[in-house]
């Protein structure tokens, strides 16, 4: 189906007179965050089984018209692997949608593949090929070209088709109530697209090599870096690069004029097209981030040790996965969708505190992985 470019107010009214009657539309977005913190918004495509519409957001003011459609709670959306989508859409609108259908989720409950990308289902389930050719465009060019707008209107086209099929399976194999549970508290907010800053030394790449005494002063450096890249909406990496911060990290300048020395060596090893410049009270502000970070206790460092199970714990976690393989082969569903590693190794370090026993909800027994493995899983753990 051809879609149809929304570029005014006129055109968007007629789109939602169409779009009024309607329970369920496929939704899906083009955004650029190439050289941005925040994603820059740059196309809406919606779908119903008589309509394909890209809406686009820099022509004319669509936000009211978009809140009209995405807000809606009578009106079920359609998306694939939605977080990116809802953080698009929570920086251009100011909320996220809600009542959301996610294909990814659907079709983890159907299959072994738990976090299939959206091309390959489609041509698993609807036996379609997507034009993948304008994956790295940049969708804040105008004006958009035809190929352009067929890429992003076929995307919304084959989803609204994908969720009928994948939603009648789910039907015929008795696990929608499955579904509805695992989206019933598929909600975003603020706190969703907020970086935990706790651990933005994660964010450097590099970092989990070094000891605890280096890692602080990258994580206050990254810290630095995380705020100064908000302000100014750039990315982390351009602001500072992770080399640089490793290097800060192994030589703390003793001044502003060693540190901007610094920082000018390495990137023009990096061979940037320039040196980074900042201001003497951003040199400063680093240098106290890196002070900061020399002289933390130690008892705040951040640890990037594993946690480490004893040898009965091990036994008792190869127990539970080969427990969750088998119900998982059995029930042709990613073991990892129905627990992974990680949360077994969490059931295992809480088995005394009994509230938080089954995680995801496992302790109550209206959940269907409580029903389907959680009273062998919770065995295996009491007779470890």
């Amino acid at each position: 189906m051809k879609p149809v470019l929304i570029e005014s107010s006129e055109q968007m009214d007629e789109l939602l007179a169409d779009l009024k009657k309607e329970s369920l539309i496929a939704v899906d977005t083009e955004f650029f965050r190439e050289t941005t913190y925040y994603p820059q918004l740059a196309l809406v495509q919606v779908a119903t089984d008589s309509v394909v519409a890209c809406i686009d957001p820099l022509a004319f003011d669509a936000k009211p018209a978009l809140k009209k459609i995405l807000l809606d709670e009578n009106i079920t959306k359609i998306f694939h692997s939605c977080s990116q989508d809802m953080e698009v859409l929570y920086y251009y609108l100011g909320q996220t949608p809600n009542n959301i259908y996610d294909t990814q989720i659907a079709n983890a409950l159907l299959s072994e593949h738990q976090q299939i990308g959206y091309a390959k289902l489609v041509e698993n389930e609807l036996g379609a090929q997507l034009d993948k050719s304008q994956t790295r465009t940049n969708w804040l060019q105008r004006p958009l070209t035809e190929e352009q707008l067929q890429y992003a209107g076929d995307d919304v086209y084959y989803l609204y088709q994908l969720q009928h099929k994948l939603d009648r399976q789910l039907q015929d194999k008795g696990r929608k109530s499955w579904f509805e549970e695992e989206t019933a508290s598929l909600h975003y907010d603020e706190s969703d697209f907020q970086v935990d800053k706790k651990n933005l030394w994660r964010r450097v790449k590099g970092s989990s090599r070094l000891n605890r005494n280096k890692l602080a002063i990258v994580q206050t450096i990254a810290v630095w870096r995380e705020r100064l890249a908000q302000q100014q909406d750039k990315t982390r990496r351009k602001i500072l690069s992770d080399d640089i911060v490793l290097d800060l990290a192994f030589n703390p300048p003793a001044d502003s004029d060693e540190l901007q020395r610094l920082i000018n060596n390495k990137t023009r090893t990096e061979r940037r097209s320039q040196s980074i410049r900042f201001t003497g009270a951003q040199l400063d502000s680093l240098l106290d981030a890196i002070d900061e970070g020399r002289h933390m206790p130690e008892e705040q460092m951040p640890d990037n040790r594993f946690t480490v199970l004893d040898g009965e714990q091990k036994q008792t976690l190869k127990a539970m996965q080969q427990l969750v393989a088998d119900k998982a082969e059995s029930l042709g569903i990613s073991s990892a969708m129905l627990y992974s590693k990680k949360d077994l190794e969490k059931l295992i370090l809480q088995q005394d505190e009994q509230d938080k026993l089954m995680n995801k909800g496992m302790n109550t027994h209206d959940n269907w992985r409580y029903r389907c493995i959680g009273e062998q899983l919770a065995e295996a753990i009491k007779n470890k």
